[in-house]
């Protein structure tokens, strides 16, 4: 009955392949975004996704370079189809993944041994009311912050960069604020933000970050990312992400 929840999609154009269930939480646009807005050096050589789910965003880090990536995953069949996806796509030997809950990092990493961290973290705080939960307990773990809050996930990405290091974030644009603050804690001084509009007519939804840490201060806001035109359609700059 579980496998009649599957099914094996091309990942957009990228000459991938991706295992999803319908009743767990599947690679959206903003796995995407985020990994086309990564800044990936020739010295890049350890990247790590935070709740790395079905490993979408691995998988498309791979077209962009042959650095070693890492993804953590605390649910078991999130981390099973991401483990299925790797192989079925032949990236082994490039994306590696742990089934654990990231808080443990330390049990698997060094302090200060990445280049690169990246983490489409859950969006909403929960502030008790359970009623503003999802129906299935998987799908909430993704989307609120339950098992893990954006403090801590700050905190992990510091710990586990190196001096000068990366730490890239898609989140809602409303927390924005939160974001900043939290950042600014833990010393990853951001500096790149681009604001994602589902449409131009509408308030922006989604935001994404370039952080460094220990970086000196001064942010650059980019233009901003228009997702669909008035039509629906992808505009012509999200289509070409999709190639």
């Amino acid at each position: 009955m579980e496998k009649n929840l599957e099914s094996i999609i091309p990942l957009l154009n990228k000459n991938l392949k991706i295992i999803q269930r319908a009743d767990y939480f599947n690679f959206s646009i903003d796995s995407l975004l985020i990994s086309e807005f990564i800044n990936i050096s020739k010295n890049t050589k350890k990247i790590l996704d935070l709740g790395t789910g079905n490993a979408a965003i691995p998988l498309f880090l791979s077209k962009k370079t042959s650095a070693s990536i890492y993804g953590i995953e605390i649910q078991k069949v999130s981390y099973d189809l991401a483990s299925r996806n790797v192989n079925i796509n032949d990236l082994n030997e490039q994306i590696y993944l742990i089934y654990d809950d990231m808080k443990n990092y330390l049990s698997h990493f060094r302090y200060g041994s990445f280049d690169i961290v990246v983490s489409n973290p859950p969006f909403f705080k929960f502030t008790g009311n359970e009623t503003l939960l999802n129906n299935l307990d998987q799908l909430t773990i993704a989307r609120h912050e339950i098992a893990i809050t954006l403090e801590e996930v700050v905190k992990i990405a510091f710990d586990l960069l190196k001096d000068r290091g990366y730490f890239y974030l898609v989140h809602r644009a409303d927390r924005l604020g939160d974001i900043l603050n939290v950042l600014r804690n833990y010393n990853l001084e951001a500096k790149n933000i681009r604001f994602c509009y589902t449409t131009a007519k509408k308030n922006a939804k989604i935001v994404l970050i370039e952080a460094i840490k220990n970086g000196k201060s001064g942010l650059n806001i980019l233009p901003p990312l228009v997702i669909n035109k008035d039509n629906g359609e992808y505009t012509e700059e999200v289509l070409k992400m999709f190639k």
